[in-house]
């Protein structure tokens, strides 16, 4: 059969064969270059995954050596007075995390080892009201310092009381389980019990994620209506006899206390903090040395039985970082001097 070539002349069979034979090479060749290249970023990739993984499990080491290391601290806390001579205490370098633990404040270390780091903070959970511990009182103080209007109030106390109360009386503003969470689309029932988590009040009547997060109160309404508030839930903790340590407390936290307006809570934070920069001792000792201290404000007598300088709860951050790739534990922990039990654990990349 004859050929022609794309100007219509003749070709000889011998040159369509080598030019069919040409075309055959380079898709051949072309298809092994694209094998090549499938197979390179395969490589490629797993390569990058076991990297990653293997740094994921270093990382994550590295974090629990973190909650070995606060275990540690809290143990070593218990050794410490601040009047080790400086000679002792040169190449301790634990001492200042041990120490600050002793005096009831929080701490925050890291730790380099090799090619990763860790790094831990301890914080004393009694920093925070415990919500399970609060009088209509208390609420009160805590709604204002969180910017929730006075008229939410009634409703969020009352509804709140309800949900940890054994009985099955509403309150005036409150809400129990056959008049109202059984009427849900989605019904349940009301705990009847101390709450295991603050994030828990989500289920309860009146709370939603602006009261507890902060943001939009009302966001159904005009822009010109709208109520922007602060929140609780940084204020609030589910652990502790309900004291607040006024050692590590924070400046909203000491203003849901009687008498403790923002003056006064400022005043509070300056007292523990005097001293610090040339190594005195300011933290408040126990709470009559806190009543003592802070006489001046004019605080009530009845404060005295709300407040604490110690605490056997501690909110425990752990991150192990290892190149890019870092893991941090959360955990509340109990450790009342010899015993440790972990309370709550939360891993997270």
């Amino acid at each position: 059969m004859l050929k022609y070539d794309t100007r219509g002349e003749r070709v000889k069979e011998g040159a369509a064969r080598g030019g069919s034979a040409l075309l055959v090479a380079i898709w051949t060749i072309a298809l092994l270059a694209m094998l090549v290249m499938t197979f390179t970023f395969d490589i490629f990739l797993e390569t990058k995954l076991t990297t990653y993984a293997r740094n994921r499990r270093q990382a994550e080491f590295l974090a629990l050596s973190g909650l070995e290391m606060a275990q540690m601290l809290l143990d070593r806390q218990r050794g410490v007075s601040g009047n080790e001579t400086e000679e002792a205490t040169a190449e301790d370098k634990w001492y200042t995390a041990a120490l600050e633990l002793s005096r009831g404040k929080a701490t925050t270390v890291s730790e380099e080892l090799g090619e990763g780091e860790i790094r831990l903070t301890i914080t004393p959970e009694p920093g925070k009201r415990n919500v399970n511990k609060l009088t209509d009182e208390d609420w009160e103080r805590i709604l204002l310092t969180g910017g929730i209007p006075e008229e939410y109030w009634p409703e969020l106390i009352d509804c709140f009381n309800d949900w940890v109360d054994t009985d099955s009386l509403p309150r005036t503003d409150g809400a129990e389980t056959e008049d109202y969470y059984s009427t849900l689309d989605k019904p349940y029932r009301a705990r009847n019990g101390p709450l295991d988590t603050v994030r828990e009040l989500l289920l309860v009547k009146g709370f939603n994620e602006a009261v507890l997060s902060g943001g939009v109160l009302n966001p159904d309404l005009p822009k010109d209506q709208q109520i922007t508030v602060s929140g609780i839930q940084d204020m609030l903790t589910t652990y502790g006899d309900g004291k607040v340590n006024v050692n590590t407390a924070e400046r909203r936290v000491l203003m849901t206390l009687p008498d403790v307006d923002d003056l006064v809570a400022d005043a509070i934070i300056e007292e523990r903090t005097v001293g610090i920069a040339d190594s005195n001792d300011s933290s408040f000792k126990d709470e009559g040395d806190f009543m003592n201290r802070m006489r001046i404000a004019g605080l009530s007598a009845s404060v005295q039985s709300l407040v604490t300088t110690r605490s056997n709860f501690f909110r425990i951050t752990a991150t192990g970082l290892y190149g890019p790739v870092s893991r941090t534990i959360r955990a509340i922990v109990h450790y009342d001097g010899q015993r440790w039990s972990v309370l709550q654990w939360r891993e997270e990349p």
